[in-house]
């Protein structure tokens, strides 16, 4: 027998990390959920988070890996950035076309961080999305947090910028100071729809548990889809692995060191012991000698 959740393209392993896109009420509503428990541990680990940190940077990228899904080139990126008041100070997270991306807070540890606070540790700010799809320019738009909660600011970005009615939920599981799930859903009305799907869909969002709740139940990204969506005729379109994956590596460091210019890096070459240069992704350390900075130094000129 078919399994009625099998959607083309996810992980042979359904409780590891991955995405899945489907249509329902003939085709005016477009649906996609992601599970991000390993994204979001990967995160907490690179950045030794404290839990309102984890918990609002964990609902971040899986709100950026959500809206991302209509990257299609292999080249495609998008940049989404949180500017805030709150002491987490902001954060930043780059997608791909595959569905991994790498993320960083401006603060990694709130102190006193003991009860999850997203709210309180986002505060007010802006939303900023940046999407660089191979045309002559990136394009993206910006709008002001709705609440700092971040599924509700993805929401009112959506609408705000995008022109699209949207529900974004977004939830991080954090136990005993590990991600014990993480995840979300974003459901979107397509061109022609009408009040009628308009009205289900409010009265399906209401009373709906935290997409976590599900995950914690033993429930799948497809399976949480067709709880909420409640339409026997549901399609899956497709899926993909999701991961935290940087792209880091000491030629791109050198190309950034580049930038400061030939008197910069020689000066820095003055140095016997050399620089130490470190990703904000992902924390890794790359080393430059006297010689690769003076050799950097000429390639500046």
């Amino acid at each position: 027998m078919t399994d009625p959740y099998y959607v083309k393209g996810i992980p042979e392993d359904v409780a590891s990390d991955h995405f899945v896109k489907a249509s329902a009420l003939g085709g005016f509503v477009k649906a996609c959920a992601v599970r991000s428990t390993g994204i979001v541990r990967d995160a907490m680990r690179y950045h030794n988070t404290s839990p309102s940190v984890t918990a609002a940077l964990g609902r971040f990228m899986t709100g950026s890996l959500l809206i991302s899904e209509n990257m299609k080139n292999e080249t495609d990126t998008q940049t989404t950035i949180i500017k805030c008041s709150g002491p987490i100070g902001g954060m930043t997270c780059v997608c791909d076309s595959s569905f991994n991306c790498r993320a960083y807070p401006v603060n990694s540890v709130i102190e006193g961080d003991e009860q999850i606070n997203v709210k309180g540790a986002v505060g007010q700010g802006t939303l900023t999305v940046v999407r660089d799809i191979g045309l002559r320019e990136p394009y993206g738009g910006q709008v002001e947090l709705k609440t700092g909660g971040i599924g509700e600011d993805f929401t009112y970005y959506l609408m705000a910028s995008e022109q699209t009615p949207s529900i974004v939920a977004l939830g991080v599981l954090i136990e005993d100071g590990t991600v014990r799930h993480a995840g979300g859903m974003m459901v979107q009305l397509m061109p022609g729809y009408g009040d009628k799907e308009t009205d289900y869909l409010e009265k399906r969002i209401q009373g709906f548990p935290d997409f976590t709740y599900f995950l914690d139940e033993g429930f799948t990204p497809a399976q949480i889809l067709d709880l909420f969506l409640g339409d026997p005729d549901i399609k899956y379109l497709e899926g993909a692995p999701a991961a935290f994956r940087c792209t880091c590596s000491k030629e791109k460091m050198s190309s950034g060191l580049i930038t400061l210019g030939s008197a910069e890096l020689l000066s820095m070459a003055e140095d016997k012991k050399g620089i130490d240069t470190e990703c904000r992704f992902c924390n890794s350390k790359y080393h430059f000698t006297p010689e690769e900075l003076s050799k950097l130094a000429v390639e500046a000129r």
